[in-house]
């Protein structure tokens, strides 16, 4: 701990949730809690906004603003996937320094995750006195070492609701098929959650399909037949991450324009080439569905667990930060831990990991997922809308004529 004190810097990294900004306002809370910290700035656009000194001070915003951030889906401050390089890490010590920077939360995913443990080492290297911490986010869930990622469970209660509500439309008009698109990129824990949907035997989704297990199109077209002649109608939930048994993937962007900053291919359009595959091999009309951004920046579908984790996760930051716990981030505990809802662990732990699913919380099964991983998700989405069964689907006596 700097018994001086001095200013602290808030980040945020990688793509928007729709609860990233409440960590934002669990930072700025705590923060105005703490003598030893005279003020909180905060970089446009994380890292590139911090290279080129753009900062704001961010405790001359009226309490009702930072009130409204909890209710505030995107990036407030500003997003990026910039990789900062040896020069520019050497720049970001200097900035901190002549900003009297002794306090640095970094909230986001993997990629800023790796950053903030760059930028902590290149502090030692140059002997800055900065506290540097991670605030984990990201809708994949895929960070290691913690149980859940705040955003995850938003965005995994749209995808629950949205393939349900997808399920009562066809089964009121019966189309021969549809897919829905998750997000996720390698791992599927969005694709997953979308068991929770399902309102009986019969109702959407049909079938999952997660990067866990290795994806084989010649028997997905045979399972979505199998449906189709028992329903006269198929659902199936794909991961835009599949890959085939020898690891490539089932469907790539290959336009050089769709890479993002870290030179990666834009994912998603598994879904529009399975669609041309069952229509072309099945002769069966088939839509494609991708919620896509609207998924994880809905706020009317906003997890009250996941807005809880949110603002917990940035209070722990700024406690660790003054704690002089460098080189952390925050974890979250499971929900029947007991008594400490998080805890620290070390950045070399969690920077640039995945945390996949289980093995033993899922099987070959039409769906994937196994009794304790619904468990698992159910106490994180909470409630979904619920509906009644199809009257024409009840066991209802028909009419006869007089």
């Amino acid at each position: 701990m700097n018994p001086a004190g001095g200013n602290l810097l808030v980040l945020q990294g990688g793509g928007p949730t729709a609860v990233l900004n409440a960590s934002l306002y669990g930072v700025l809370a705590e923060a105005s809690c703490h003598s030893c910290i005279r003020s909180c700035l905060g970089a446009r656009f994380g890292v590139e906004g911090l290279l080129r000194g753009e900062l704001l001070d961010l405790s001359s915003v009226p309490r009702e603003e930072i009130e409204r951030l909890k209710a505030s889906p995107g990036a407030s401050l500003g997003s990026t996937r910039y990789r900062p390089t040896e020069n520019d890490l050497e720049r970001i010590v200097s900035l901190l320094g002549q900003h009297d920077i002794r306090y640095l939360l970094l909230i986001g995913g993997n990629g800023s995750l790796r950053g903030a443990e760059a930028i902590s080492q290149a502090a030692h290297r140059l002997n800055h006195d900065v506290c540097v911490v991670g605030v984990p986010k990201t809708v994949d869930n895929d960070i290691p070492r913690t149980d859940r990622c705040p955003g995850f469970g938003s965005a995994a209660r749209y995808v629950a609701q949205a393939v349900r509500d997808l399920g009562m439309d066809v089964r009121g008009l019966p189309q021969p098929a549809s897919i829905l698109e998750t997000m996720g990129r390698s791992v599927g824990w969005l694709a997953a959650a979308s068991v929770l949907g399902k309102i009986d035997e019969a109702h959407a989704p049909h079938l999952v399909y997660l990067p866990e297990r290795p994806f084989d199109v010649a028997a997905f077209v045979a399972s979505m037949d199998r449906v189709l002649r028992r329903h006269g109608w198929a659902v199936a939930v794909v991961n835009e991450g599949l890959r085939r048994a020898d690891g490539r993937p089932v469907f790539e962007e290959a336009t050089a324009s769709q890479r993002d900053a870290l030179d990666r291919p834009m994912p998603g359009g598994v879904g529009t080439y399975l669609a041309g595959v069952v229509t072309r091999e099945l002769k069966v009309r088939c839509r494609w569905e991708k919620p896509g951004l609207c998924g994880r920046a809905s706020m009317l579908h906003i997890s009250k667990q996941d807005l809880a984790d949110a603002e917990l996760v940035g209070r722990a930051g700024v406690r660790a930060a003054i704690d002089g716990r460098d080189a952390h981030m925050v974890a979250l505990r499971p929900l029947d831990a007991g008594n400490e809802p998080c805890e620290l662990v070390p950045l070399s732990a969690v920077a640039g990991g995945d945390r996949y699913i289980p093995h033993e919380w899922i099987d070959d099964s039409d769906t994937a997922v196994r009794e304790p991983l619904e468990r698992y998700l159910r106490r994180i989405v909470g409630d979904l809308v619920d509906y009644a069964i199809p009257l024409r689907d009840q066991p209802i006596a028909v009419a006869k004529p007089r």
